[in-house]
């Protein structure tokens, strides 16, 4: 339960930030939300959990 509830809390976090930082810079928030930082991370919880893709 506290592994899931660290996983939403990250995605909610970077939600966060990427609409902070589009607030003051329009390029610079279009540049992180383009990253793939979501499908990295759950890629990486998904190997940490032993499930395939």
């Amino acid at each position: 339960m506290l592994w899931l509830i660290v996983k939403y809390s990250v995605i909610a976090g970077m939600v966060v930030l990427i609409s902070k930082v589009a607030k003051r810079s329009d390029r610079l928030g279009d540049l992180l939300a383009a990253l793939p930082f979501v499908i990295v991370l759950v890629l990486v919880w998904m190997k940490i959990e032993g499930q395939t893709q």
